[in-house]
This record gives structure tokens, C-alpha cells and sequence, in this order.
């Protein structure tokens, strides 16, 4: 079903929302028992272990617990985009999630916050099938494959799959922290307290330079005084955290133009072309760029300058928002600048900060065939021989030696500095 120029369809909702929950836990294992996700793609696997690769590197260990909200969740939502195969659809939900990261002597940092998780699950469409030769790494070994031979029994470890046990896949998540209406409470309590404290030294004060005693009179005004300065208190520290959140939301409200240009021109090159989809890419290669140790070695990297130092520090990223700078498509070739407006944990000098980060990312890709939804970098075929395999790992193929056109097939990064 075509709608405002996207190509959507409808999902089952309740199991939608069954896989997410399974996402949920599996993703908490993962941090904290080192279990891979079984539904989550190979790509999204491949962030998660940069990640964890860089974090212990640095000495460091990071555990993420995901559990059970004490808010309602949210419904999953129902649409999602397509091509002639696959469908993506969103699902999200509340969650409570606890940070913790230490190194080898004691505890860095810690955070308890009810969160948005949101997750993208990639299925075939009713009706359809995806062809035997469709590239796709094995679950169990996470050896590249195809989807023929996986049923057949993957050559690596032996293991076979039903189409049924390969699909649903998460490919791609995030993690966005809610509104939080104990903290509210918890924070106009403060405010009661610090304004019943402030009350009673004044009269104190008061009472001690007119020479008279402290009267029970001025503790029943601070008893009831205190919760009404509070409130007003309450209001204030509310009205400018308010202004601030809502400052943090608007970035890259600018670059709205300049995005909707770049989709519309996309969409009339490539008829699968999706924002959310586009938007999902490009924040996983930004992930891709931070976890990594060693940027300029990855396959999608065809950056000429290095990763700045200060990029370098980030350990972990929530998306905020993302905008489109400029744009060109000339030969057949798009290249596009984006900004991406993120919060970030950073380690640095032995320290654990909490930022708000702007990044400026440019992407290219050559624009011969309509956006292939079930393409994976970690399991491609080479045009040449034939022969699959992983080209998060290496650029070129391992059977014949010519190098993989990558940027035929998916988005490469070929500049990333600090806004």
C-alpha cells in the first residue's frame, strides 16, 4: 500500500509486541551475561560487539539491565515501510533501564531511568518468499550463508533452519529515556524540604537579631509555609526544565527543508527509498563509527582524514534528532551531509560524563537499484564468483580477490567530524 509516497503495510500487532518483549530481554543478556540476541540481525550484532570490544579495551565493563516498566507500554505501532519481499515494522514499549559501568576498582557510573525501547523487526511479506540466494549469516555460528542453504543444513556448523525460525529480525534499536513522573514527585519533595529549611533559618536569623526565643509559631509556618514555597519552587525548576528538554527536542528543527528535499528527490530515483529506513542506516553506520577501535578499517569507512579524539571517547549514544545539511546526485551518485544530535555517555581521563553531542556525518552510495531491505553487510554475495561472505571483515572477496562494490549496495561514511 502506497500512502504519501512510502510504501507501508499493516502488522499483527500482539506478536509484534511478543518479539519485542523476547528483543528486550535477549538485548539485557547480552550486556549482562554476554549471550548474542538471537533476534537481533547480524548487523545489529556487529554494533553490539564493537561496542563491547571498545568498553573492555578501555578496562572498562558496562551492564545494562532491561526490565519490566512500572509504567503501561505503549502500543507498537502498526505501520511499517517495505520492499517487494520484507516488511520493517516499528514496535516500542516501556521499560526500565539500569546503567552501570565500572572499571577494575570501583563502581563509575550509575542510572536508573524508565525508557522508550524502540526496535525495528524485519519479516517477509505475506505471500512472498525471499529467494534461496538471499545472503543471510547463519544464527547459530554467525557464518555467512544463504537463506537455500541454511535450510539445507548451514556448511559451517551443520545446524538447519525453518524460514519461520529465521524471521523475525531485529534490525536496528534504541533506547530513548521517558518522562519520569516519580522524579517529579521526588523533586517537589526536595523543593518542600529545601524551602521549609530555607524558612527556618530566616526565622532563626530573625529571631536571634531581635534578641527572642525560637516560638512554636514559627515552625507550624514553616510546616505549612514550606510545601507552598515549594510548589513554587516546584514550578520553576519545572517552567526552565521544560524550556531546556524542549530546546534539546527542537535541534535540527532547521534542517526540516533541506530533509524533506533530499527524501522526495530520493524517492524519485528509488522507489523503496524510506526515511525511516534511511534514518535507522544512518544512525547504525554513526554507531558503527564510534564503537569501533579502529574506524578507518572497517569496510563501510572510506573516510580520507581520521576519526577525531573526541569521538573517540564515546562509549554510548541515544539518538535525538538528525537533519539533512545538503545534498547532491550527479552521475548516479548521492552524496549527503547529515547532523545527528545525540546523548552520549564519554569516558575520558579515568571519568564517566554524560553529553549532549552534535555530529556531522557525510554518506554516499551509488544509486543503481531500489533499496534492498534484506541486504546485509555482514553476509553479501561477491557479482564476481558468486562465493558469500562477510564484508564487515573484509573488503575484498576471500575467494576470487575483487573488491566487494559495497557502495553500490548500502551507505558508506566518507567524512565524520564534531558539529
Amino acid at each position: 500500500m502506497e500512502i504519501l509516497g512510502m510504501n507501508l503495510e499493516f502488522s499483527d500487532n500482539k506478536k509484534m509486541n511478543q518479539y519485542f518483549h523476547r528483543f528486550a530481554g535477549q538485548l539485557s543478556d547480552w550486556y549482562c551475561r554476554d549471550k548474542a540476541p538471537e533476534l537481533a540481525s547480524q548487523d545489529t550484532r556487529f554494533v553490539l560487539e564493537l561496542q563491547k570490544e571498545k568498553i573492555r579495551a578501555l578496562g572498562l565493563n558496562m551492564q545494562v539491565q532491561i526490565r519490566k516498566s512500572a509504567a503501561r507500554d505503549s502500543a507498537p505501532f502498526s505501520c511499517s515501510y517495505c520492499d517487494s519481499v520484507f516488511v520493517n515494522s516499528g514496535v516500542s514499549g516501556n521499560k526500565l533501564i539500569n546503567t552501570i559501568i565500572r572499571d577494575s576498582q570501583k563502581e563509575l557510573y550509575s542510572k536508573s531511568a524508565e525508557s522508550v525501547v524502540a526496535a525495528i523487526m524485519q519479516y517477509p511479506k505475506e505471500g512472498s518468499v525471499p529467494a534461496p540466494d538471499t545472503a543471510f549469516s547463519c544464527p547459530h555460528c554467525g557464518a555467512p550463508s544463504t537463506l537455500g542453504k541454511l535450510e539445507s543444513g548451514c556448511e559451517f556448523c551443520g545446524t538447519k533452519f525453518l524460514m519461520s525460525e529465521l524471521y523475525p529480525k531485529v534490525m536496528y534499536y534504541s533506547i530513548e529515556e521517558g518522562y519520569q513522573s516519580k522524579s517529579e514527585i521526588h523533586r517537589y519533595l526536595k523543593c518542600s524540604g529545601a524551602a521549609a529549611l530555607l524558612m527556618l533559618i530566616i526565622f532563626m536569623v530573625i529571631r536571634i537579631t531581635e534578641g527572642s526565643g525560637f516560638q512554636v509559631s514559627d515552625i507550624a509556618a514553616c510546616i505549612i509555609g514550606g510545601p507552598f514555597l515549594g510548589a513554587m519552587m516546584w514550578i520553576f525548576v519545572k517552567i526552565f526544565s521544560t524550556f531546556f528538554q524542549m530546546g534539546k527536542d527542537l535541534r535540527g528543527a532547521g534542517k526540516t527543508g533541506a530533509s524533506l528535499r533530499f527524501c522526495r528527490e530520493m524517492r524519485k530515483l528509488d522507489p523503496n527509498f524510506s526515511t525511516e529506513y534511511f534514518r535507522d542506516k544512518s544512525f547504525s553506520l554513526l554507531k558503527i563509527m564510534l564503537y569501533s577501535r579502529n574506524p578507518q578499517e572497517l569496510t563501510v569507512c572510506r573516510c580520507a582524514k581520521p576519526v577525531p579524539e573526541k569521538l573517540r571517547e564515546i562509549v554510548d549514544a541515544t539518538y535525538c534528532n538528525s537533519g539533512v545539511n545538503k545534498y547532491s546526485i550527479k552521475d548516479g551518485v548521492c552524496d549527503v551531509s547529515l547532523t545527528f544530535y545525540i546523548d552520549s555517555i564519554h569516558y575520558c581521563g579515568g571519568r564517566i560524563r554524560n553529553k549532549s553531542d552534535k555530529i556531522r556525518m557525510s554518506l554516499r552510495k551509488v544509486i543503481k537499484k531500489p533499496t534492498d531491505l534484506g541486504f546485509s553487510v555482514s553476509s553479501v554475495t561477491c557479482p564476481s564468483c558468486g562465493g558469500s561472505f562477510d564484508a564487515e571483515k573484509v573488503k575484498d572477496c576471500p575467494f576470487c580477490g575483487n573488491p566487494y562494490p559495497l557502495i553500490e549496495n548500502d551507505w558508506v561514511v566518507t567524512d565524520i567530524s564534531m558539529g
